[in-house]
């Protein structure tokens, strides 16, 4: 190959027949849903070569009687534009790849519509029961009423600061705020709140009658109509510090996510009893999500692991996913899984045969520290514009 032109020719032959492999960090992960995506690189690299030789074309036919009998000559312009248009559009195009892959990690982006609500400080937690929510921050709580929009209803505890987590009781309505000055119960309707427990509060859920507040590495249960300061009837976890609590009420449980573990107790009177079941947790959970008989548990950088929750004696572990940088939280709902991503917006997922798959990316959701899914609702907490969201989990 003596002609430079050859050369560029070979490289500009080889560059479109292939697809650029992206660095190791760039790559779908494994359990990434396929994405059916013409490589930028290929498209751009056949637009510039189509281009160059245009160019060559255009510029050989006006030169045509200088070029004649030189290295230079017509067929040698055009295959040297045709190279060089293909390999200038090949590193364009690569580079798109690269900032598409950083984005989307190997998940295909969706777009779901939402309804919206604006909200007054920084947004920081979010509870939902019956066609009511609470988002909870700086600002106090605001509680919404979920319908054909996100209707304001009212405010409390605007004087409250350093709320972490929300709770609300299903059907009678009572507020369960965690803060690390303790926990505060607000009567439905209105009126003053109670300080009930001291201490830092990490992790609250609530039934008809009474509240779940986990301090430090207690879980205790307190009466939702009291106004009374003490330590509650509770249990010591072995597991560390409580992060998270919900509620089965079908089978009278509670799951308890801690810095080390997932814990069964069961439910009695105005007290816990267990654990049941423990199976421990690579670096701890913070978040978790029951339905029917499946855990999810988000675990930061971990990803999400999901535990088959059959047997509360015996939760086992079956899957875990970990394409999002850092899942803050978890929800599940109509055989959905969603992720909240932070920056990265939502993961969507599906759990067929066992198996997480990431069905979509949703980034212009903002940035997600919180959701929660009722009624075939998933409601979001977006802290880049401070908006609750609404979408319809079966969207």
């Amino acid at each position: 190959m003596r002609h430079p032109a050859a050369r560029f020719a070979l490289l500009a032959l080889t560059l479109t027949a292939t697809t650029p492999a992206l660095p190791a960090r760039l790559r779908a992960q494994e359990g990434a849903a396929p994405v059916h995506r013409t490589p930028r690189s290929t498209i751009l690299a056949i637009v510039g070569g189509l281009v160059g030789g245009a160019i060559g074309t255009v510029f050989s036919r006006s030169s045509s009687s200088d070029l004649r009998g030189s290295c230079l000559g017509i067929q040698c312009v055009i295959v040297a534009a045709t190279a060089g248009g293909a390999t200038i559009g090949y590193f364009i195009g690569r580079e798109y790849d690269q900032t598409w892959a950083e984005r989307y990690r190997g998940v295909r982006p969706i777009d779901i519509p939402s309804v919206n609500a604006g909200l007054d400080g920084v947004p920081v937690a979010l509870a939902a029961s019956d066609s009511t929510v609470a988002v909870a921050g700086s600002g106090g709580v605001v509680l919404f009423r979920s319908g054909e929009g996100l209707q304001m209803q009212a405010r409390r505890a605007g004087g409250l600061r350093g709320i972490s987590v929300v709770a609300l009781a299903p059907e009678s309505g009572w507020i369960a705020l965690g803060s690390p000055s303790g926990l505060y119960l607000y009567p439905p309707g209105g009126g003053p709140g109670a300080l009930v427990r001291s201490g830092f509060v990490s992790a609250v859920a609530a039934t008809k009658r009474s509240v779940l507040v986990g301090v430090a590495d207690r879980m205790e249960v307190a009466p939702l109509e009291t106004d009374t300061t003490r330590s509650w009837p509770g249990i010591s976890l072995a597991g560390g510090a409580v992060r998270d609590v919900v509620i089965d009420a079908e089978r009278s449980l509670a799951w308890v996510v801690s810095s080390r573990s997932l814990s069964s107790y069961r439910l009695e009177g105005d007290s816990l009893a267990g654990p049941i079941g423990t199976v421990s947790l690579d670096g701890g959970g913070l978040r978790l999500a029951l339905a029917h008989d499946t855990i999810a548990v988000a675990l930061g950088e971990l990803g999400i692991r999901f535990f088959d929750a059959t047997d509360p004696a015996n939760p086992r572990a079956f899957a875990d996913w970990h394409i999002a940088r850092y899942v803050y939280d978890v929800s599940m709902d109509g055989g959905r899984v969603f992720a909240a991503a932070g920056p990265e917006g939502v993961y969507v997922l599906t759990l067929e045969a066992g198996k997480p798959e990431a069905t979509g990316l949703a980034r212009d959701l903002g940035f997600v520290s919180a959701l929660v899914s009722r009624g075939g609702y998933t409601y979001i907490l977006d802290r880049r514009t401070n908006t609750l969201r609404r979408i319809n989990s079966d969207f």
